[in-house]
């Protein structure tokens, strides 16, 4: 956490994004090596609430002398902190209250394992984020194409039913490939190429089923609004 002048800043898990916050608790513990290695390091656990959404989080703080990184005052030890509960790198999006009502049955379970993906994230289980994102991506495309053919012909089909564009048949593909990769390769993504896999993911996820159910939802509210609206009235005759 960085010092200001309106407090302490760090990530908040509510907000989803860096916030300054009030220091409700902390200790402070540093150590060093019986010798002469110069070996050294501090520990600081932190209880904080957000000045913004007021979220309390527990923050450890710590570093080690021999991580380091080279700035220009010369070797400085990186400080690394951990917060709990563990707070994913990216926000949720904001599909509303209706979001699970853009699911049968058989599709709630969606539901669930997307807040396992961002739960993963926030553990940096990356490998995990993308064997789950993977997972939602190859059921829905096959829930909507069939299960014939390999992952590129129903992505065509689904291409053919105007669900998905042109352009998204190779980005939900990649999207495939990376999860798929994950699951049988040991590959393990790097923060920034699950942000990307769980993007494609979302967008996917909202094209299909959020944005359907969200306009059929207006167009009823709509219908409504129609009939309370008072109509113009008729011009009489010159």
């Amino acid at each position: 956490m960085d010092q200001g002048e309106n407090g302490l800043r760090s990530y908040c898990r509510q907000c989803g994004g860096e916030r300054y916050h009030t220091t409700m608790a902390e200790k402070t513990r540093s150590w060093s090596e019986d010798d002469e290695s110069g070996i050294q390091g501090g520990d600081t656990w932190s209880i904080v609430e957000c000045g913004g959404c007021h979220a309390v989080t527990f923050v450890h703080s710590h570093w080690f002398s021999e991580d380091c990184d080279v700035t220009e005052e010369g070797w400085v030890p990186i400080l690394h902190r951990d917060l709990y509960p563990p707070a994913p790198s990216r926000k949720k999006p904001e599909w509303g209250t209706h979001y699970m009502l853009c699911f049968n049955s058989n599709e709630l379970w969606m539901t669930n394992l997307h807040d396992d993906i961002y739960s993963a994230i926030g553990l940096k289980a990356y490998a995990l984020a993308a064997m789950g994102a993977r997972a939602i991506v190859d059921f829905v495309v096959t829930e909507k194409a069939g299960d014939d053919g390999n992952f590129k012909d129903k992505l065509n089909r689904i291409r053919e039913q105007g669900l998905i564009t042109e352009t998204q048949v190779d980005v939900v593909s990649a999207a495939f490939d990376a999860g798929s990769a994950a699951v049988h390769r040991g590959y393990r993504p790097t923060p920034a190429d699950v942000n990307t896999l769980v993007d494609i993911t979302e967008s996917l996820l909202q094209q299909i089923y959020i944005d359907p159910e969200r306009q059929r939802r207006q167009a009823e509210a709509a219908a409504a609004l129609r009939s309370n609206t008072p109509p113009r009235p008729k011009s009489k005759p010159m």
